[in-house]
């Protein structure tokens, strides 16, 4: 499952604590029962980290089935190869717990979203988003709905990072889930993302996989 060039998310610390980083890596070498990584970067410091022998993490990565996996790893030394790296403990293929499988986990985001129509009538009209995934959004909107379900439509929006700057997206679509709005609720739009290029879905799965972590991390998952 762990291959050479996979990128890894790291985290230290308990859950609850406000002492708990997040770092990322790639996987340099692997045997049956080690990994070896690049020095990790720290999330926030943005800054290689020094991790000590017996540093308890818990790992994360994309697999090339667009799965998310996690298992719980262990810094157990250091060396030098072609450059200098890190040994974690790896616990083998059957320890990984698989934290996504068929639909991708949605995180809570509130952005502004154009939809527009694939259609010759070039309807557009405007959502703020509750939500998004590798795999689609759902969104508000207060006015006149222009589309149906099953409609095809294309998505634009921004996705900020930690830093502020911003990730300009277009993506195709289907609407697959309308709710009208009332007297005491906005209507609810959820769109299906089409056709999405493998590049684009692992940089979505490693933006929403981000946003999770730093959510569970101020306690607000």
């Amino acid at each position: 499952m762990i291959k050479a060039g996979m990128r890894l998310t790291l985290e230290s610390g308990h859950r609850e604590s406000t002492l708990r980083q997040t770092y990322r890596c790639k996987v340099v070498e692997f045997t049956e029962d080690v990994i070896y990584i690049s020095y990790p970067l720290n999330e926030e410091t943005q800054r290689s980290a020094f991790l000590l022998k017996g540093t308890k993490l818990l790992a994360t990565f994309i697999g090339y089935d667009q799965n998310v996996y996690t298992f719980p790893t262990e810094v157990t030394g250091r060396e030098i190869k072609a450059m200098p790296v890190v040994k974690l403990f790896y616990p083998g293929d059957k320890k990984l717990k698989s934290i996504q499988r068929r639909n991708f986990f949605r995180v809570p985001l509130t952005v502004k979203a154009v939809i527009e129509s694939e259609q010759e009538q070039q309807d557009v009209m405007k959502i703020m988003t509750k939500n998004i995934s590798a795999g689609g959004i759902a969104g508000s909107y207060h006015h006149s709905l222009l589309f149906n379900e099953k409609d095809s439509v294309v998505v634009r929006l921004s996705l900020p990072n930690r830093e502020g700057a911003l990730q300009h997206l277009e993506l195709k679509g289907e609407v697959v889930r309308i709710t009208a709005p009332t007297s005491c609720k906005v209507g609810q739009l959820s769109i299906k993302f089409m056709d999405m290029e493998k590049q684009t879905k692992e940089m979505m799965i490693r933006y929403t996989l981000k946003r999770q972590l730093d959510l569970r991390r101020k306690g607000l998952l």
